[in-house]
């Protein structure tokens, strides 16, 4: 070993954010053992990934030595001897791959000696419960917090191996959501809550006149301002007539509080983030667990607990963790990027890979994105998520994983929670190419191909009931079920990433929780996305919201489309009517959009095209599908003869969701995307590659923007010298990826 510490940052190489380390570029391809000792778990794992020589080993620092009680110790006071420390796993991964890097990783929970001290600082829900989590109220804990990720680190820094040490993430608590709101209680009350919610509502206030105004009620005091309790969690009959979307007096208690976590989890990342700066004297790389807004809509509790049904009416989990207005966070000093897991709901065999964190986000602002790529082989205990049958669905799924990653931006590295998941020969073969490929994938210039864009607004949640259930339909959902199979490329993006100056050009651009609109964010579509003959699908509740009132009149002065509105919530679908227009031209008569999801309002489109009529309360005859030209319409219409700019777009409006694959391809065709297959199947592309990954066997086909030398990237075997069709057999269930490289001249 030498006697100097590496320096590492993240720089743009070939078009995507990368770990420069000593100067050089690395593509870290990576692998995190589970820390356990017992049955030489940890040893039996990391033996198989040395012959790979890997770019990383991410391993565990174990919190409990470090902090007891109230006392948080310089150097590890003794290990649990089921675990490896994290000096044992460094020494270990080092012998085994002397020229890998570390990360060190750690969760700073608080241990149960703390909390059996501190019980008081814990979120106390309405039912007088405390369900595991810290209060984000609790200075006394987040100090803590920060004060043992500083000495975590700086510990790890003096040791010997620290000369290989490149970085360190912190999974925050609970992965940064609040564990309370996973479990259904948005209200914290413990008393620190409700002296922090006085002074945040003294501070917005400012007099109490002000505030009785905001809330309609002449008897408030700043005084006696309790924490509001759910209404999410009454009575039945109740909350089927709370309508979602609700004007600002209805809602001014959620409003308020999610403000309030708002201010307090940028105010808590910030501060772990410069805990983690303060522990080092060089540049490394900072990574967290945190910032989900993909996963909006996440019935989080629902779907990792067993005994825990689906709720017809459960909290937004990211809103009510603080998850608001996240982009000024990805700037933060000692923040370069995120290491989340990727999403575990419908990511196994024939399903997609998405990730948890923001990754297009981050990959947008020039930060690092390292997926958690934990494709288990094996259930854990009973627990089984998208586990693989068998070797070849192994391929399938983790060939998919890559390349979802590659033509991202991103990076993806194994992990193993249970132990043995990977610990095959037959296994490793597969590993062994994918590692060569992680490896090859640094000189694969990155840019995205102008596909769908999915346009997330983190603040939606205000306008509304406070529930997660639209979103999961309108975000989650539809990530999986429509854009991801209609065979065009796309990307998930914050609204805020529409202000900087580099934002990639799109051809469909979709904005499922735009609810709320005014002058500023006009200006901001106006400038980026109403022109160059683009497509904007309008989710169901767009514009419906001014920040203070629900109408027919904002959601005009957003979609340009006139509306009746009818003040229910009801199911939604939509029966397509008009199949002469080239978006629904394709469609299969009996493609009916939307389901059993009750919300309201209900916008009711009354001009443009009608495309499809809404199913509803009664068969009312409104529309539910119109499609809407403005100036010179979509590029789709023009056959590249007309020139288009500022003004130059067309509008889809929607009733329900999701919106089937065929309906997506449709549209994207309409506004001029190349569409790379016409089956519904998982497509992955940007300029260098393209994969599908398919459940269906047979004779398969990728057209390619323009002419290409193809090599299957898998085999490593020339496909062709020119083509722009990729033609082949596909033997289900399978991934296929081609390297897509400029015709030899």
């Amino acid at each position: 070993m030498t006697s100097s510490k590496c320096e590492a940052e993240i720089r743009p190489f070939n078009g995507r954010p990368t770990v420069f380390i000593d100067g050089e570029p690395h593509p870290l391809p990576g692998f995190n053992p589970n820390p356990r000792g017992t049955d030489r778990i940890f040893e039996r794992a990391a033996d198989y990934f040395f012959q790979h020589k890997l770019g990383v080993y991410i391993i565990h620092a174990p919190i409990d030595p470090f902090w007891q009680g109230d006392d948080i110790y310089d150097t590890p006071q003794g290990y649990d001897p089921q675990y490896f420390g994290v000096d044992e796993s460094a020494e270990y991964a080092l012998a085994g791959d002397p020229d890998a890097y570390l990360m060190v990783r750690f969760t700073p929970s608080p241990p149960t000696s703390w909390k059996a001290l501190h019980l008081n600082e814990y979120a106390l829900t309405e039912a007088v419960t405390t369900p595991g989590s810290p209060s984000l109220a609790s200075d006394l804990f987040w100090e803590a917090m920060a004060r043992v990720s500083t000495t975590i680190v700086q510990y790890c820094e003096s040791r010997p191996w620290a000369d290989r040490l490149m970085g360190y993430t912190n999974f925050h608590v609970t992965e940064g959501t609040h564990m309370p709101v996973d479990l259904g209680w948005l209200y914290d009350h413990n008393p620190v809550m409700v002296t922090r919610w006085r002074t945040f509502l003294q501070a917005k206030y400012h007099t109490e006149e002000a505030l009785q105004k905001a809330y309609g009620d002449e008897a408030l005091t700043f005084d006696t301002m309790q924490v509001p309790r759910d209404p999410l969690r009454g009575a039945v009959p109740d909350v089927t007539n709370m309508l979602y979307w609700q004007p600002a007096q209805q809602n001014q208690g959620l409003r308020d509080y999610l403000e309030l976590q708002r201010d307090l989890w940028h105010k808590r990342f910030r501060q772990i983030c410069a805990a983690m700066e303060d522990g080092v004297d060089r540049r490394v790389v900072f990574l967290y667990d945190a910032l989900k807004q993909t996963q909006q809509g996440w019935n989080l509790g629902a779907f990792f607990h067993e005994k825990i049904s689906w709720s017809p009416a459960y909290a937004e989990v990211m809103a009510g963790s603080g998850h608001i207005s996240v982009a000024p966070l990805l700037d933060t000093p000692g923040c370069d990027g995120l290491m989340t897991p990727l999403d575990y709901q419908a990511r196994g065999i024939g399903g997609v890979c998405e990730a948890e964190g923001i990754a297009d986000s981050v990959v947008l602002r020039g930060k690092y994105y390292f997926a958690e790529m934990d494709q288990r082989t094996v259930p854990l205990g009973e627990i089984d998520y998208g586990t693989p049958r068998n070797d070849r669905e192994f391929a399938a799924l983790t060939w998919r994983n890559f390349a979802t990653a590659w033509t991202r931006g991103f990076n993806a590295y194994l992990f193993d929670i249970g132990g043995g998941f990977y610990d095959t020969d037959a296994r490793h073969d597969i590993i062994g190419r994918q590692i060569e490929m992680i490896k090859d994938s640094l000189h694969w210039p990155h840019e995205n191909m102008p596909g769908i864009a999915m346009i997330i607004d983190d603040t939606a949640v205000l306008e509304t009931n406070g529930s997660g259930n639209f979103l999961n339909e309108a975000v989650m959902w539809e990530q999986k079920m429509g854009i991801a199979r209609c065979g065009v490329p796309f990307r998930i993006y914050l609204f805020d990433d529409l202000l900087l100056d580099d934002f990639p050009d799109h051809r469909v651009y979709y904005f499922p929780n735009l609810f709320r609109v005014d002058e500023e964010r006009l200006e901001v579509l106006k400038n980026k996305v109403f022109r160059d003959g683009h497509v904007v699908v309008w989710g169901p509740g767009s514009g419906i919201s001014d920040g203070q009132q629900i109408s027919t009149a904002s959601a005009t002065a957003l979609t340009g489309f006139e509306f009746d509105l009818m003040p229910v919530n009801t199911q939604r679908r939509i029966v397509l009517t008009n199949f002469d227009h080239s978006i629904t031209q394709d469609l299969d008569p009996a493609a009916i959009i939307g389901g059993p999801l009750a919300y309201g309002p209900i916008l009711f489109p009354t001009d443009g095209l009608d495309l499809g009529m809404a199913w509803t309360k009664w068969q009312c005859n409104q529309v539910g599908l119109a499609v809407k030209t403005f100036g010179k319409g979509a590029a789709g219409d023009q056959d590249g003869k007309v020139i288009q700019g500022e003004g130059d777009y067309a509008a889809v409006f929607t009733t329900a969701v999701p919106l089937p694959a065929d309906l997506w391809r449709g549209i994207s065709r309409y506004a001029g995307a190349h569409v790379y297959c016409d089956d519904n199947e998982v497509v992955l592309a940007d300029n260098s590659l393209v994969a599908m990954h398919s459940m269906k066997s047979g004779t398969k086909r990728l057209a390619l923007p323009g002419n290409h030398k193809v090599t299957d990237l898998i085999t490593g075997e020339s496909f062709a010298d020119v083509t722009d069709l990729i033609t082949f057999e596909l033997n289900a269930p399978e991934t296929r990826v081609f390297l897509l490289e400029a015709p030899e001249s």
